[in-house]
């Protein structure tokens, strides 16, 4: 394996190189895209399956694969270790909560080890397997990350994190890649997805999962509004025929497009006059400060999380209580006075430019890890 010589050598951890598997990958595959620039020789090392969209992201040279199928597959587990005798790392940054991978890490000496906490810590009893994980990661690291500050409180209340310990490094968004649309641009993406050109369109991104992501409640929001009103909803998941079902009880199959997974979400936002949220949690929501970036109107319910960080009276509207008659008119609102939307919309860029900027985090996440490395050579 040819392993570039730089000042400091990282190795981000993940399962799979699969987008479906949620935000993490993305974050590290962002994190490991730029952190060159900043003199950190990154790579990403998938821990099942084989490669994928992400290789061909980030290059060869850049990603690993261990090509353990699922977590029966014990005995390949120690290719891990065997991985990181050869790679060498300074640096071990993991983005996963698998117990093995942690605790195959645990011994090595001299390296740092950085947990990225994506999610809020787990509650559960002190004899319980989330305990268990909770302890081995907070023995094991050196530096534990929150992707928001209501993760990062999560982890020290209830994960038992020293304070100083722990930093917040908020997720970013390409802004290169999700903007405003021209209205030629417009036309296009809609013609992409089937959607007239000269009618309001709704939208929503993500799993299909009702009981985090409230779909169901999408589309029952859809049903509320004026029959001349489309749903674009984009994403898959395990309630993806149940909600197709609905769509056809609900009387609004014939104007509610479900696209699937699509690799570019840039025509889908393109698309959409108003972005709903509706998750009951959701720990950042990378789909708010998309649609965000893409200057989108965001309606959303109330909702737990560190979305709270990001979605706020002053960068888009947050309906006080989980009302769909409440959300439909809002909607209605958001399109029928776009004017109201403008200091929004320029609050919405300043904290997206100020917080989820990649290249600004990125020069963070570097001086971090010189700062945790000089800190773990001194003792």
């Amino acid at each position: 394996m040819d392993i570039p010589t730089k000042q400091l050598r990282v190795l981000h951890i993940c399962q799979r190189d699969d987008p479906a598997t949620g935000g993490a990958v993305r974050v590290a595959a962002e994190y490991v895209k730029h952190l060159p620039n900043y003199e950190v020789d990154a790579h990403c090392l998938f821990l099942y399956g084989s490669p994928g969209c992400f290789q061909t992201e980030l290059g060869e040279h850049r990603t690993h694969y261990l090509r353990i199928q699922n977590s029966r597959e014990f005995l390949k587990f120690r290719r891990l270790l065997h991985f990181l005798h050869k790679f060498q790392p300074q640096i071990i940054h993991h983005h996963d909560g698998l117990l093995w991978s942690h605790l195959l890490t645990f011994s090595h000496r001299g390296v740092v080890k950085i947990a990225h906490a994506h999610l809020g810590a787990e509650s559960g009893g002190l004899l319980s397997r989330s305990a268990l994980a909770a302890w081995l990661q907070r023995q094991s690291t050196d530096l534990l990350i929150g992707i928001t500050e209501d993760t990062r409180k999560s982890h020290i209340e209830q994960g038992r994190y020293i304070a100083n310990r722990t930093q917040v490094l908020y997720n970013g968004v390409d802004r290169d890649r999700f903007y405003p649309p021209t209205d030629t641009e417009r036309a296009i993406a809609r013609r992409q997805f089937g959607l007239p050109t000269d009618i309001p369109v709704i939208g929503f991104v993500g799993r299909l999962h009702c009981q985090m992501k409230g779909t169901d409640d999408f589309l029952k929001a859809i049903a509320l509004l004026p029959s001349h009103f489309w749903a674009l909803v984009v994403g898959a998941g395990p309630d993806a025929d149940n909600l197709k079902q609905l769509a056809t009880t609900l009387g609004i199959a014939e104007r509610v497009v479900f696209t699937g997974i699509v690799e570019n979400p840039t025509p889908a936002y393109h698309s959409m006059d108003v972005f709903c949220l509706t998750s009951h949690w959701e720990p950042f929501g990378l789909v708010v400060a998309e649609a965000m970036a893409c200057r989108v109107p965001v309606v959303g319910l109330p909702c737990q999380g560190g979305v709270n960080e990001l979605l706020t009276p002053e960068t888009g509207c947050v309906l006080p209580y989980r009302d769909l008659e409440a959300m439909a008119q809002a909607v209605i609102e958001a399109i029928k006075y776009p004017e109201r939307w403008y200091q929004r919309h320029t609050k919405a860029a300043s904290v997206l430019e100020h917080n989820h900027n990649w290249e600004k985090n990125t020069s963070r996440l570097a001086q971090l890890y010189k700062e945790v490395l000089n800190k773990a050579t001194d003792i």
